[in-house]
């Protein structure tokens, strides 16, 4: 009698002790937003409370159904998590996510299920097991494993398998609340990066347009929900000469954007130095080499503009051909044999330079690809053939040729929306009036 009164009192004692961990587990829940540290307590405190050898928790990988170890606490807890994930649905822990099942083994080797692998890789015998799946707003986020009981009678209890179901429970939701809080972060944090990157866009355009008499200026830059690196610029060079320039940076936020905003000053350095359009080229493209990272690159467009005479020098790294407009006719300007690569891929480059004129009348208009690519639900392009369609109407105002292919681009688009800048600027060069 005194022998079962003990044994009462110390299953009592333990089963104190458990719930007042229980009680711990719960706590550590909902003080943590923290996805590695939440996990990690929650498993710590586990494992004390259930008088167990080692404890692992495994979470499903969204695209494959994998297990994957992401707590391995014990003597060879660093090794599983190295060697070892678990294919959809195999071993006792697939089992159990598959299946959705709590289970209770006494000796994992009576069951079907269990695979060896673990313990031949890093000599390690296990024995007893509870499995529990964690699962929260209907999906299965992974399962926790409780492995080895250290006291007799060496197994797990029905009982200690009900408050594992229970800990697995407020664990799985705690860690849904924890991923959703990283997604609202990352989302946050990527808001920050796109407004920040806009702003830095935006600094580095042109604040004003040109006053040359004769021409007649227009530009737009529309960013996207996803900022790219489209830019545009002109400087008034010290022969009263005029550089024009309009490009696309690879890649999308504020790498893009500081990019660009570095490209531009250098542009402008070569050309206030009196290089021609393939010098300025060829110049950007070394500097941009020997400091090119993540392999960013730049498509641009660089003119030479002689007021006076409507001359006009022009380069091209890789961009869509300039359009030239006259009298209700349209075409590209410049050749295919003429077009050298995006800068900043190769150092040590030569560009070819093409001379065109721009007689009264006549109007040049530079785009990015965030117009001729732009989509409708069906997946059309807006492709070339539409642009050269507007540029054709006969207008002969620059900011009307702007606002007309800018409207164009976003009506052909509005049901699908876009996800790449619209930047397009166009100069006109004015017939006398008498």
């Amino acid at each position: 009698m005194i022998h079962d009164r003990s044994t009462e009192l110390n299953a009592c004692m333990n089963k104190v002790a458990r719930l007042s961990n229980c009680v711990e587990i719960a706590n550590l829940i909902n003080s943590e937003l923290s996805l590695g540290k939440l996990l990690s307590s929650v498993m710590e405190t586990t494992k004390a409370a259930f008088q167990a050898d080692s404890v692992s928790l495994l979470l499903r990988e969204e695209k494959t159904g994998d297990l994957v170890f992401h707590i391995a606490l014990g003597d060879v807890g660093d090794e599983i998590k190295e060697i070892f994930r678990l294919k959809k649905g195999s071993g006792i822990a697939g089992y159990v996510a598959e299946t959705k099942t709590p289970l209770n083994i006494a000796d994992v080797y009576d069951h079907p299920r269990f695979s060896p692998d673990y313990d031949r890789k890093t000599n390690y015998r296990t024995r007893s097991m509870l499995c529990v799946p964690l699962r929260a707003r209907g999906r299965i986020l992974g399962v926790i494993q409780v492995l080895n009981k250290l006291t007799p009678p060496y197994t797990f209890s029905n009982e200690e398998l009900e408050m594992l179901i229970t800990i697995g429970s407020s664990a799985a939701v705690a860690i849904d609340t924890a991923q959703i809080h990283r997604q609202i972060i990352r989302k946050e944090t990527l808001e920050r990066d796109l407004s920040l990157a806009r702003e830095v866009q935006q600094s580095f355009l042109p604040a004003t347009l040109p006053d040359i008499p004769g021409y007649d200026f227009s530009a737009l830059n529309r960013p996207a929900l996803e900022i790219g690196g489209d830019f545009y610029n002109f400087f008034i060079l010290p022969d009263n000469r005029v550089g024009i320039v309009l490009g696309d940076v690879s890649g999308k936020g504020i790498a893009a954007a500081l990019f660009m905003a570095r490209l531009t000053s250098d542009i402008q350095h070569s050309a206030m130095h009196g290089h021609t359009p393939s010098q300025v080229l060829e110049t950007v493209n070394d500097q941009l080499c020997q400091r090119a990272k993540h392999g960013m690159f730049v498509t641009l467009v660089y003119m030479l503009l002689e007021p006076d005479t409507g001359h006009i020098a022009l380069a091209n790294a890789g961009h869509l051909f300039p359009l030239r407009t006259d009298e209700g006719s349209a075409s590209t300007l410049g050749s295919d044999n003429s077009k050298g690569p995006p800068l900043g891929i190769l150092s040590g480059l030569t560009f070819e330079q093409e001379e065109f004129m721009l007689a009264p009348g006549q109007s040049i208009t530079l785009y990015t690809d965030g117009i001729t690519e732009a989509k409708n639900s069906r997946g059309d392009l807006f492709g070339m053939d539409r642009l050269l369609e507007i540029l054709r109407s006969g207008m002969t105002a620059s900011d009307n040729i702007v606002t007309s292919v800018s409207s164009a681009v976003e009506k052909f688009s509005l049901d699908h929306g876009r996800s790449d800048d619209i930047t397009l600027l166009t100069l006109v060069r004015q017939r006398r009036t008498t």
